[in-house]
């Protein structure tokens, strides 16, 4: 299979559209903090990328919560040591912080950077993707689309919201890792709105100014800090909702 267009979207996963208009951008980022553009990856690569997330990447849990407020990472193999009960015990803990209205997250995760440097599963094909959005063409894009030009690399992960999988309102802001503008790349196909799992721009009275169904190949651009949120999957939804997510940062 050496050669045909297949294996070349495999290589890279992150080839964006050249149609897409980083000016355009910049101006609904200008006006909103916030912008979306479909169709951001060429097709061959969005359904490569596709494919890859559905059936070669190894989710484990992300999860904060009631003792464990920075929240944690349980990679897949840890996971299916885990009893029922110690699995459960952690969606517990996320489902009542975010009732008691504290930051909470529950989700299915494959962290890229950590994943890349400690090589978890060498040549895996999002190592590709992570470093096409580190290349200077990425970098460049991210740097004109944002108006930073302090922008100098980007982290990356991949995510798996399944039913009851959620992530409350926060606004990115850390000041010590330097994120400028953030980024998440639906590509769950054929989502449908009953099954929740938006992502929410929340204004200051937690208004939704912009709810964007997690359409597949659809980009999700916003400055850092602004108030967003994932809304609860619903436990009916029959598929995943799968993305990349991540920011563009200064240091």
């Amino acid at each position: 299979m050496a050669g045909n267009s297949g294996d070349a979207a495999l290589e890279t996963l992150f080839a964006i559209n050249p149609a897409i208009d980083p000016a355009a951008i910049r101006a609904a980022l200008a006006r909103d903090r916030f912008a979306q553009v479909e169709n951001f990856l060429v097709p061959a690569t969005a359904d490569a990328l596709w494919e890859v997330l559905r059936h070669m990447t190894p989710y484990g849990l992300a999860w904060a919560g009631e003792g464990q407020p920075g929240g944690a990472f349980v990679r897949q193999e840890a996971m299916k040591g885990l009893s029922p009960q110690q699995k459960a015990a952690m969606g517990n803990a996320a489902a009542a912080a975010a009732g008691a209205g504290r930051f909470a997250f529950l989700y299915g995760q494959y962290p890229l950077v950590e994943s890349y440097v400690q090589q978890w599963h060498p040549g895996h094909p999002l190592y590709g993707l992570l470093e096409a959005i580190n290349a200077p063409p990425v970098i460049d894009f991210a740097r004109t689309a944002s108006g930073h030009a302090d922008i100098i690399r980007a982290d990356a992960q991949a995510s798996l919201y399944a039913g009851g999988h959620f992530l409350t309102e926060h606004d990115d802001m850390v000041e010590s890792e330097g994120r400028r503008l953030a980024y998440v790349l639906h590509m769950a196909r054929d989502w449908r709105p009953d099954w929740g799992g938006y992502l929410n721009i929340l204004d200051e009275q937690g208004n939704i100014t912009h709810g964007c169904m997690p359409r597949f190949n659809t980009m999700n651009l916003f400055l850092v800090p602004l108030r967003h949120q994932v809304s609860l999957v619903a436990p009916f939804a029959p598929i995943g909702r799968f993305a990349i997510t991540g920011w563009f940062r200064n240091r």
